[in-house]
């Protein structure tokens, strides 16, 4: 083999040495975490998906701010107000209305709450490491601490 492709295939082999320690561990886990605003995430996870659930009550508050009290006036406000939602905001409204059918095939009777692999959920924290503490004491059939 020349020197040329051993610095190629170096990086490889490097990359499948130093992984091998984390892929030899648990295997990933899919994480889903159910919150609102005033629950904000804690710590972070390689497959983590975040559902703000509460996104769609808060812009229907916004776009109901200070409306005028005619009716027909008050249409064309939101309507005014609805075109000029930009595209993060579509997909925030997308990510809410995902979260909250998440949560109904879930069977999700609260929030927050962090679900393992679409079947095991922990309520009322979002903080991933001590949920996933809590998920894997679970699974190994030890009692809560």
């Amino acid at each position: 083999m020349n020197i040329a492709k051993s610095h190629r295939l170096f990086p490889i082999i490097l990359a499948g040495v130093l992984c091998e320690p984390i892929l030899a561990g648990e295997p990933l886990t899919a994480i889903e975490v159910f919150t609102d605003a005033l629950n904000p995430v804690a710590g972070r996870a390689a497959t983590i998906t975040v559902y703000h659930i509460d996104r769609i009550a808060r812009l229907q508050q916004a776009l109901s701010k200070d409306l005028p009290s005619d009716p027909e006036a008050a249409k064309q406000t939101v309507l005014q107000r609805f075109q000029r939602l930009d595209r993060q905001l579509s997909g925030e409204l997308e990510n809410a209305a995902n979260g909250l059918l998440k949560a109904k095939q879930y069977g999700i009777d609260r929030y927050p709450a962090i679900v393992f692999d679409g079947r095991a959920v922990v309520y009322g924290i979002t903080d991933i490491q001590a949920a996933t503490q809590r998920y894997r004491q679970w699974q190994a059939g030890e009692p809560r601490s």
